[in-house]
């Protein structure tokens, strides 16, 4: 699903301009920060409501991340074109080289979890050292879009996108807290 819009997208848009390309990257940003919410509350939805739906998110949480490294992967790629064809005006408008560099260790961490999301290599790997990649991998991604969808909802350039992922990615920190929360409630009835 997101490799078709983002091909019509590219095909309809285009990289004539850095402006257009700029539009491309967002786009890839935004038709990726579902996944990520939905990979992040998947856990938490199977405790709180458990059924068919949850059962299914939490089956296929893999399937989420790999959704969502995907879209980033358009980012990386628009990305590359923007610094190629137009690197003044990357450098002069967008960024700074401290960006860059948070956002090559960003990427790093993605094809890392990526990577770890293949049985093959996982399993070459021990068992808590992939919890923890994947562990803190979806708690970092999970708060830089969130935080810079809350960044833009609260701008004078809001938009409603920016308003509704923001409340989207809440909402999924609000069921990881109560999913925790009745663990937590659940573990102290079990031991009394």
């Amino acid at each position: 699903m997101t490799f078709i819009a983002i091909s019509a997208a590219a095909l309809l848009i285009g990289i004539s301009t850095p402006e257009s390309t700029v539009s491309l990257i967002r786009l890839s940003v935004q038709l990726a920060s579902p996944w990520i919410f939905l990979a992040f509350a998947a856990s938490a939805m199977a405790q709180i409501f458990p059924g068919n739906t949850s059962s299914w998110l939490l089956r296929n949480r893999r399937y989420l991340g790999l959704s969502f490294a995907a879209g980033f992967g358009w980012q990386a790629v628009f990305i590359a074109v923007l610094f190629t064809l137009y690197s003044p005006y990357y450098w002069e408008e967008l960024h700074k080289t401290s960006d860059l560099v948070l956002r090559i260790g960003s990427y790093a961490l993605l094809i890392a979890m990526t990577i770890t999301s293949f049985f093959p290599v996982r399993r070459r790997l021990r068992t808590e050292h992939w919890h923890w990649l994947q562990l803190v991998g979806v708690w970092y991604f999970w708060l830089a879009i969130w935080a810079s969808y809350a960044e833009l909802a609260f701008s004078s350039s809001a938009t409603v996108i920016s308003f509704v992922y923001f409340n989207l990615g809440l909402l999924a920190l609000v069921l990881r807290v109560a999913a925790y929360l009745k663990r937590r409630t659940n573990g102290l009835e079990m031991s009394s």
